[in-house]
Parts: structure tokens; C-alpha cells; sequence
């Protein structure tokens, strides 16, 4: 059994249900235009807006998003996300 397997699926659902209804919509445009099959897709995305709107909760979500897709699609999944802001930075062992 290889790494992401030992990690439980996210509960997608559940972190969804904890954001704002804007930032959910936010969560649901960029995974769109990211794995969607429309003519507007890309492989990257910048989302930027007013200090304290909660880009990093669109992230998170996002990132849920991605990993839940990308589960039976993929043996490992890798993920780097830059956060300039340390309250939100996981702490370092």
C-alpha cells in the first residue's frame, strides 16, 4: 500500500458545507475551469481579492476538490501550496 492510501479520503462534503456561499462558488469555478472539458479550461489559476475574504478556505476546498477527483485516478498525489500568511502555515516538526 503506497502513501496516499495510507491517508483517509477527504470529506469533501463536509469541509464544502463549512465555506461561505461565495467561496463555495469560487471553489466550484476554478475546480471548472481547471478539470472541466470546456473550452475555457487551463492548467493554472490565480485567485486574488480583498485581505480577509477567505482565499486560503478556497483553497483548501479546492485542494479537497482535486484530491477527491484525483483518488482512484492516481497512486500518490502531490501538492504545494504557498502561504505567505504564518497563522495559516501547518507548523514544522
Amino acid at each position: 500500500m503506497d502513501d496516499a492510501r495510507n491517508t483517509p479520503r477527504p470529506d469533501v462534503d463536509r469541509l464544502l458545507s463549512s465555506l461561505k456561499p461565495f467561496q463555495r462558488r469560487s471553489v466550484d469555478y476554478v475546480f471548472d475551469r481547471l478539470y472541466g472539458s470546456g473550452a475555457d479550461t487551463t492548467t493554472r489559476f490565480l485567485l486574488a481579492d480583498e485581505v480577509g475574504l477567505g482565499k486560503t478556505l478556497v483553497a483548501k476546498g479546492l485542494v479537497a476538490r482535486a484530491i477527491d477527483r484525483l483518488w482512484n485516478e492516481t497512486g500518490r498525489i502531490d501538492i504545494v501550496y504557498i502561504c505567505s500568511n504564518p497563522r495559516h502555515r501547518a507548523p514544522e516538526y
